[in-house]
């Protein structure tokens, strides 16, 4: 959701500053020139105006990295597919899909396929799909999962230990979300619903580790969290961080996204969207914070800075010669130059990892 909004350190030169419950909060650092890095690549411009572009996924190829696909949602219209050149491969017109998420290994079958998952507006669902690893080809797995929600929003799956599927929504105006469980029978595509629990107010990014069973959500004037994502993770939670707080979170805070190293290491990233800028944290441990960075232009290669981000996705694995340490994929709020519908843009997490000094670290 693109807002605007003004830190309150701004307007206040006093320490502290009302948060959420009327109550000071600490006043934030001052930030000094944030490091910027710059897109190697952006995705053709979907074709709705105005606010559309929202969230993207991104497939791994098992074979050839240099096949891998990023699946973005044009949350007037549907999803589309682009190579790893910014192509449009394939778009899908089924609604207003807000949310999209992906994960390997979905047996139908016997075959192993790439589930997704993507939340629609238009009739108050989930939206299910199969990708074929060997056609890299987007079709739908059977009827939507209505949601009970009058407004599904937010959007991650989660893929257990154990070898169970999940997808985790939210509802756009209380902070509520629900948890279903995917399973193949056959042909069909089976959803039923596990879980319930609520974060206070409104959220809409959220991301499951696979590996350490968390899961974080970022309530988007409020707290990113630290929740578990098992069935039975209930209510319990951690704060990792804060909008107003010290380190420089100003609403909305939006989408998230994991970094995967290796030994349980890596880093979260989180679209600090009133700041244009994009917060890191330690995987591991107590996900201590690592900096803030910066999108900016890259004039070389005509492709424009990034701002007021939403949905925002990273893979890990080398993908060639442009992304040795993987990709960072966001969704551009204002691509210029104006009069551009919104986009997509990748940034080499090498680029990343070397802004924030923490190059070498897996």
């Amino acid at each position: 959701m693109p807002v605007r909004v003004w830190p309150c350190w701004v307007f206040i030169a006093v320490a502290g500053c009302a948060g959420m419950d009327g109550r000071p909060t600490e006043a934030p650092l001052p930030l000094p020139d944030l490091p910027v890095v710059r897109p190697v690549a952006e995705t053709e411009p979907v074709a709705t105006p105005h606010d559309a572009a929202d969230d993207a996924a991104i497939w791994i190829h098992p074979q050839d990295p240099s096949k891998s696909l990023v699946i973005g949602t044009d949350k007037q219209r549907g999803l589309h597919v682009y190579d790893l050149d910014g192509r449009t491969l394939q778009t899908l017109l089924d609604g207003r899909l807000n949310n999209v998420d992906i994960r390997d290994g979905f047996l139908v079958n016997g075959r192993a396929m790439a589930l997704v998952a993507a939340s629609n507006r238009s009739n108050q669902s989930i939206a299910l799909y199969l990708l074929d690893p060997e056609s890299g080809r987007l079709a739908s797995a059977g009827d939507p999962v209505p949601t009970g929600f009058a407004d599904p929003y937010g959007l991650c799956m989660y893929a257990s230990p154990e070898g169970e599927y999940f997808v985790i929504v939210s509802n756009s105006d209380n902070g509520r979300f629900r948890q279903w469980r995917v399973r193949a029978s056959g042909d069909d595509i089976i959803a039923d619903r596990v879980r319930e629990f609520r974060v206070g107010s409104q959220a809409e990014g959220c991301v499951a580790d696979d590996e350490t069973g968390a899961l974080y959500v970022a309530e988007e004037d409020g707290g990113f969290w630290k929740y578990r994502a098992s069935t039975d993770g209930g209510n319990v939670r951690r704060e990792i961080d804060r909008v107003g707080g010290r380190t420089g979170l100003v609403a909305d805070i939006e989408g998230v996204a994991i970094w995967h190293g290796r030994e349980g290491r890596g880093f979260i990233v989180l679209s600090n969207q009133g700041a244009n800028s994009y917060a890191v944290y330690r995987r591991e441990g107590d996900n201590a914070f690592v900096g803030l960075f910066r999108i900016g232009d890259d004039t070389e290669r005509d492709v424009d800075g990034v701002s007021v981000t939403d949905g925002l996705a990273v893979a890990s694995q080398p993908l060639g010669p442009s992304y040795p340490n993987g990709v960072l994929v966001v969704q551009d709020g204002s691509n210029t130059p104006a009069g551009q519908h919104q986009n997509f843009k990748y940034v080499s997490w090498r680029d990343v990892a070397r802004a924030l000094g923490v190059a070498g670290e897996d």
